[in-house]
This record gives C-alpha cells, structure tokens and sequence, in this order.
C-alpha cells in the first residue's frame, strides 16, 4: 500500500487560517474585547497608517498610527452629553502619548501651546488660565520651571526664573498698577531681597505712587550686590532662542 507524501507546497489549515486572519490594508470596522472601535489602516496585524479610534468611555482618535500605537499627528476628543465631541488634544504623538508640540484644552477652561513629553507639558510653552492669567516659559513634568514670565489678570507680571511651580531665582515684578519695578531675588515665591524703581509710564498708571522714588545713594551698590551670597546662589537659566523662535512662528 503507497505511503501518502505530503506535497512541498503543502499549508496546514490552521498556518493558513491564521495568515488569511492576519489584518493588512484599510478595514472598515475593527471592535476589540471591550468593544471599542477602529477603522483604519492596518500593516501585519497593527495599526498603521491613518486610523479613527473610539473607545466605549467616549474618547475617540482620529490621525496617524505607527505598530499599533498613536504616532505622528492626531487629534483626541471627548464625547460631550448632548452627542457631540469637544477636542481636547490636537498636535503630535509618539508612542501612544502626546510628544512634541501640541494644544491642550483642559476641561476648566485652560489653554495649553508648546511642548510636551510623555503626556506632560515639558519645554517651552504658553498657557492661557480661566481666570485671566498668562505664563509663556519653559516647563518641566507639568511645572513652570526655568525662565518664564507670569502676567496676573490685572496687568503686573513677573519675569524670571522658576523651580517647580514658583517663583524662585532672579527675576523682576511689574506692578503696572503703580508704575514701580521690583527687581531682586525671590526664594519660594517670596520677594528676599529687592531694588525698586519707578518705570517710564508712572504717570499714566491707574494708581501711581505720589512723589517718585528718589535716586539711589547707597556707593558701589553693584559691588555689594555681586559678592552678596544670597545673589550668588540664584539661578537664571538660558533661553534656547531657536526653540522660542520656532513655537513663536507657530503660534
């Protein structure tokens, strides 16, 4: 009785099942476990491509997919109880996470422009507060930190240095209000040790000091300063003026 040889070509069903189940091109309608939905492009079972994403908790993605995760440009968005969505992330991605720079709108009403790193604000960026308030500066994990200029809702701002979240370092305060200028060194958003002077448009504030404050008489009051210990300990940081440069022309 002859032996049955199986042929070289030969593809067992269950090899040649899982090759015909493995996803390539654009599907229509992709539902996972949970049965959220993707329609997109695939490439060897991952997404790849362009690709909408909507999740069962009401996120839904619509951009570019790299080996299954988000990755270049895309937008994320909220469903909202009337139906419709509300963007809440628009700008680049990788790996899963906003990377690079993106806006974020925020569900209190703020309003993020710049850099971010695995999800967090991080570099330089702009950040518009619910309340009136505006910070332009450099970030790190989520926290101004670095150089940057803070402006209150009543016009006074302070420009200087930062360490997570406060004011610390070298820096000077506008109090617009008044016409004075407060320049000197703060340590845990507290003023230690300042020089105040009148600014040009005194006159012209809405509540200016009475008499202008007379000219300083301490001598060699720049020598005192420069070998004071407390001075000698800040920081002030260096601005990179090509990434300033180019978030400005995006902006």
């Amino acid at each position: 009785m002859p032996f049955y040889r199986k042929p070289k070509t030969f593809t067992p069903l269950l090899i040649a099942a899982e090759k015909k189940a493995v996803k390539n091109g654009l599907h229509h309608a992709i539902f996972t476990s949970r049965f959220d939905r993707y329609v997109g492009d695939w490439k060897q079972d991952l997404k790849e491509g362009k690709g909408l994403f909507r999740t069962v908790t009401g996120k839904l993605y619509e951009g570019d997919w790299h080996l299954g995760f988000r990755h270049g440009f895309g937008a994320l968005s909220k469903l909202k109880e009337n139906g419709t969505y509300s963007l809440e992330y628009r700008g680049e991605w990788v790996r899963g996470k906003p990377e690079g720079v993106g806006w974020w709108y925020y569900d209190n009403g703020d309003v993020y422009f710049g850099y971010f790193k695995k999800g967090l604000r991080h570099g330089y960026g702009k950040m518009w507060y619910k309340d009136g308030t505006f910070y332009v500066g450099y970030w790190d994990k989520s926290l101004r930190h670095g150089l940057g200029m803070f402006v209150q809702a009543n016009g006074n701002r302070y420009e200087g240095h930062w360490e997570d979240n406060v004011k610390n370092g070298v820096g000077r305060f506008y109090h617009m209000h008044t016409g004075q200028l407060q320049e000197g060194c703060w340590v845990n958003d507290v003023c230690v040790k300042s020089k105040m002077s009148d600014i040009i448009i005194r006159q012209f504030c809405d509540y200016p000091t009475e008499y202008p404050i007379p000219p300083e008489q301490l001598q060699d009051s720049r020598r005192i300063l420069e070998l004071s210990e407390l001075w000698l300990k800040q920081k002030i940081g260096e601005i990179d003026k090509q990434l300033k440069y180019c978030i400005d022309q995006m902006y």
